[in-house]
């Protein structure tokens, strides 16, 4: 009976160990975006149109603010103050660039009719370390949809940027 008590007792102990440990180890997301620890502010969030994405509709200005918006709902705790790219890039030390975020998205689009077909690419770093993240989304839509179909992508994008940057930092 003693021995069964003490063993119990051991078991317990490795368990509440190893989950401990799990918890303390660091993640992948910590490794390969590691720049995102050093981001305090973003200076640039905006998206980018090319191929037939102008001719069907789509505005530059109107995804870049939906952009914004979605920065602003998944990255509360962090601000965003625009900043001039070629300034940042030429003129702040190393310390700084790494301090400054950047969120770029890039919507291509191929043919004016249904099928109209889409390649959306997010990208994201410090000034140090420009497009450390990147993911895409391949699509397909209609003229009448393109406009929603663009955005919901560009929400999944920023979505699952928002969970890779919070779990570099260990916040998340």
């Amino acid at each position: 009976m003693k021995n069964a008590i003490k063993l119990l007792f051991l078991s317990v102990l490795l368990v509440g160990t190893s989950a401990s440990a799990e918890q303390n180890s660091p993640n992948i997301e910590s490794y390969m975006y590691s720049g995102f620890k050093t981001i305090k502010t973003f200076s640039s969030i905006d998206v980018y149109l090319q191929g037939s994405a102008e001719e069907i509709g789509l505005s530059k200005e109107e995804l870049t603010s939906y952009l914004r918006l979605r920065f602003k709902n998944n990255f509360a705790s962090t601000g965003f103050k625009k900043g001039d790219f070629v300034k940042i890039i030429t003129e702040e030390s190393e310390t700084k660039k790494a301090e400054r975020g950047d969120i770029s998205i890039k919507v291509w689009t191929v043919g004016d009719d249904y099928p109209i077909a889409f390649h959306i690419e997010i990208g994201a770093g410090n000034y140090s370390n420009l497009g450390q993240y990147k993911t895409a989304i391949l699509g397909y839509s209609s003229k009448q949809k393109i406009a929603e179909s663009v955005k919901q992508s560009i929400s999944d994008l920023v979505d699952d940027l928002a969970v890779a940057f919070f779990k570099a930092r260990g916040e998340l």
